[in-house]
């Protein structure tokens, strides 16, 4: 299960970029990500054990994988099949779909992180992906709302990784298991750093 959860992970970025060169055929590909992940969810649902995977082991990026997250992911792979079944019938074209894949992809990289810099590295990917949704019409609007939410995201992020940083100083780990042992100031900054990329502050 390891190997298929890695290719899993892998899965949406290379059809994503694969579309460019099979435009043609840029939803049924779409579509067939988001049921993987769709399939990908159920089976972990039938496993007794959770799978965690140590990787780059001197950085201490882990993943796991549980019920919980199963659960988030086959919402993901839902609302993505439901957004690539509307397109079927709507004028978009093959790069709306290949950045909501992408985007599709690093939110499944987020739901199985189990440690801050791994889950920093997917919400840069999220936010790029968003970034370049949210400008897709590419009036003078959605220009300016996308370069806002950029700019401000991305300056919040600043004080994710501060708080990141005292999470490590103060437990030589960063780990999510570790929050429990962190600051109030590092829990406070990190905080602030994830309500701010989800755009909960930008009208």
């Amino acid at each position: 299960m390891t190997a298929i959860t890695l290719l899993w992970v892998g899965l949406p970025f290379f059809v994503g970029f694969s579309i460019y060169l099979l435009p043609q055929a840029d939803r049924i590909l779409a579509f067939g990500v988001s049921l993987a992940s769709l399939a990908y969810a159920t089976g972990i649902f039938l496993l007794s054990d959770p799978i965690e995977l140590h990787l780059l082991d001197s950085f201490g990026v882990t993943l796991l994988v549980d019920d919980l997250s199963a659960f988030f992911i086959l919402t993901n792979a839902l609302v993505t099949a439901a957004v690539i079944l509307y397109t079927w019938i709507s004028p978009k074209s093959a790069f709306f779909c290949t950045q909501t894949i992408i985007l599709h992809g690093s939110v499944n990289a987020a739901l199985i992180c189990a440690d801050l810099i791994s889950l920093y590295v997917a919400l840069e990917v999220i936010g790029i992906a968003a970034f370049l949704l949210i400008s897709y019409p590419r009036s003078d609007k959605t220009l300016w709302v996308a370069l806002r939410y950029l700019f401000v995201s991305n300056t919040a992020m600043l004080f994710y990784l501060i708080g990141a940083i005292l999470v490590y100083q103060a437990t030589q780990s960063f780990a999510f298991v570790s929050l429990g042992m962190a600051s109030v100031e590092a829990k406070a900054l990190i905080l602030l750093g994830l309500l701010t990329k989800g755009g909960i502050f930008i009208s």
